[in-house]
């Protein structure tokens, strides 16, 4: 449920793009390794919000939990709860999740705004969380929140009210998902779990789930 990360690829407007250097390659290895062996070492320059990714609380918050100290139970193994939420509008509101049983799930919602990827339409109009969204999450003791869209929130919305509420509550939100069509509505458990850097607050996950383990 990852997009895949390419040279050059934007994920959000203004955020740079990731750049790739091969520090070795095969042929210049070959004789380091007197010709018996051959390796390809390279380094990935990215920004942390490149691609699928997730947001821990230090995303949002001076003080927040960071990627390191994420708890591996709000990121893998998780049941998966798909909601769809095509039919509800850009702005999501709290009736969409108001009689889903979510607890200790990952909510992903799925809005297909994925297919955009890659072209300018996707920087524009994205579907979103309202803030009565985000609280009846919380209080339905979510465990991840996930969306198919450019962010969670109204880009046009400074005061990013999805993000402050749920990593305030220490939920872990994975923006920028792809392939939830795919998905079962339930029966299926999301893994999305990003490395462990310290002070760190958001970096790219290879989400995905293992269907028919709910």
């Amino acid at each position: 449920m990852s997009h895949a990360i390419v040279p050059g690829m934007k994920t959000y407007p203004g955020l740079p793009e990731p750049t790739v250097e091969v520090l070795l390659d095969y042929d210049a290895s070959r004789e380091r390794y007197q010709n018996q062996a051959e390796f390809y070492i390279a380094s990935l320059h990215l920004c942390g919000n490149t691609g699928t990714y997730v947001d821990s609380p230090r995303h949002r918050y001076r003080d927040g939990v960071d990627l390191a100290d994420l708890p591996l139970e709000r990121l893998a193994n998780l049941p998966a709860l798909v909601v769809d939420a095509r039919s509800a509008g850009r702005a999501i509101a709290g009736d969409t999740f108001v009689n889903l049983e979510v607890t200790g799930c990952a909510v992903l919602i799925r809005t297909d705004f994925s297919r955009r990827w890659g072209t300018p339409a996707y920087f524009t109009d994205n579907p979103f969380i309202t803030a009565d969204s985000a609280e009846l999450l919380i209080s339905k003791q979510a465990a991840l929140v996930g969306i198919d869209s450019l962010n969670i929130d109204d880009t046009g919305d400074p005061s990013r009210p999805a993000h402050t509420k749920l990593l305030g509550a220490g939920i872990p939100v994975c923006e920028h998902m792809t392939n939830l069509d795919a998905m079962p509505p339930t029966g299926a458990r999301l893994h999305a779990v990003p490395i462990a850097w310290v002070g760190g607050g958001t970096f790219p996950v290879r989400a995905y789930a293992v269907v028919g383990s709910g």
